[in-house]
């Protein structure tokens, strides 16, 4: 099981923003607006956490918690 507080920390590095917005209710969209970032935000994870996701995966992900959630299931 992933440490959510080391993704939320990687996705605040990511995306430039400050920690505190990166909470578990954030909207990933609402983070940023540019979904190129995002795609390169996840990628990053993948790489970073080791774990493999598809575009079906990312469907139901809406918050920063769903992400967390969707890969500590493919972890």
């Amino acid at each position: 099981m992933l440490d959510a507080n080391k993704v939320k920390n990687r996705i605040s590095q990511v995306l430039a923003i400050p920690s505190e917005k990166v909470t578990d209710e954030a909207i990933l969209q609402e983070l940023v607006m540019d979904s190129f970032i995002l795609i390169d935000m996840v990628i990053d994870l993948q790489n970073t956490f080791n774990v493999r996701l598809n575009q079906e995966d990312l469907i139901p992900v809406k918050t920063v918690g769903d992400l967390i959630n969707v890969l500590n299931s493919k972890g």
